[in-house]
């Protein structure tokens, strides 16, 4: 562990953001709450953008909107990948979700009452961690 990284407390912190990490953050702001997203991807979305050209979601777009934003599109249209990945990066910025991208996340561990994230040249402390990541 480097003693040269950046230390930093939240009340939350939430690894991951894709849609049940950015759902989270909605909610966590609703309450109040100090938190931060942290994305290993250089931007929002990225993950839906880094997939194969063809894909598509298997479910209409009236059923793929996250709490408080309804997808822009065709209620039984099927959205492509891009069109997922730049929903999430508006969603993000549209409740101003403090995310922080090119962050990986590299150790997480319990110390006393809190918890403690080594990620990329920064410590995060938290009382509560979401880990909302799909690896």
């Amino acid at each position: 562990m480097s003693s040269n990284r950046a230390s930093e407390h939240v009340q939350v912190a939430v690894i991951g953001a894709g849609q049940a990490g950015l759902s989270v953050g909605y909610c966590l702001a609703a309450q109040g709450a100090s938190f931060l997203i942290i994305d290993a991807n250089a931007r929002i979305g990225d993950a839906w953008r880094r997939r194969w050209d063809s894909l598509r979601l298997f479910t209409p777009a009236k059923f793929d909107g996250l709490a408080g934003m309804p997808f822009p599109a065709t209620s039984y249209s099927f959205p492509t990948k891009d069109e997922m990945a730049d929903y999430a990066e508006a969603y993000a910025r549209r409740f101003n979700l403090p995310v922080r991208t090119s962050t990986t996340f590299e150790r997480l561990w319990r110390d006393g009452n809190r918890y403690v994230i080594d990620a990329a040249n920064a410590r995060i402390t938290a009382d509560h961690v979401v880990v909302a990541m799909s690896s």
